[in-house]
């Protein structure tokens, strides 16, 4: 439902006091826009003249960056679904020791599926940051700058995301599943802030 909803209406439930759509949903959000950016470049390029070289990159840009901003709108309503899922195994009963016992293993289900939505956002992101080198080094000059914007909303995606995963994970009992979690987080961290600044100094380099 969120993915077919006007950017106002979007925007009413945000900020209402509702827990969905919250951090998630904002970082999937901030992806798809990435995501956009990116397709838009690579059509003004391909509609340009003197550009022809680049049409067959930039026609594979479009259709990566379109598969790309629908995974990341999917996102949106997974997020909210995952937490929507974990917050109803808090609700379950509590009147028996097997009741109990299954409610605490359902509550741990629910954590590691609502790590693993900002998990998947966090690799689409850096799948996004790789698309948006290629799209700083070959797409036409007078939207490089969106380029720019890309990288900017895609890192901000990732990093949001990082941050559901980091305040997911100290409930969760599984040490192995946490500690694939941390481990993935800080080498995407590192390789998003590389992939950034590459792809940042090669859009300032091309506008100077």
């Amino acid at each position: 439902m969120m993915t077919t909803q006007s950017i106002a209406d979007f925007l009413e439930e945000l900020a209402s006091a509702t827990p969905t759509p919250g951090g998630g949903g904002a970082a999937a959000l901030m992806g798809a826009m990435g995501a956009g950016l990116i397709a838009m470049v690579a059509q003004v390029t391909v509609g340009k003249k003197g550009q022809d070289t680049q049409f067959p990159e930039m026609e594979r840009q479009i259709g990566e960056a379109d598969a790309l901003r629908r995974e990341f709108t999917t996102m949106i309503s997974a997020d909210a679904a995952a937490f929507d899922g974990l917050m109803s195994a808090f609700k379950l009963p509590k009147d028996s020791v097997e009741a109990i016992d299954r409610r605490a293993a359902i509550i741990q289900q629910g954590y590691q599926a609502a790590t693993e939505v900002p998990l998947s956002c966090i690799r689409a992101c850096l799948r996004g940051l790789a698309l948006a080198r290629r799209s700083a080094e070959q797409g036409h000059r007078n939207v490089l700058s969106d380029s720019g914007v890309a990288v900017h909303a895609l890192l901000a995606a990732l990093r949001s995301a990082i941050l559901n995963v980091q305040i997911n994970v100290p409930a969760i009992k599984d040490q192995a599943f946490v500690d694939a979690a941390l481990n993935e987080v800080r080498a995407a961290e590192e390789e998003a802030g590389a992939s950034a600044g590459m792809t940042l100094a090669v859009v300032m380099a091309r506008l100077s």
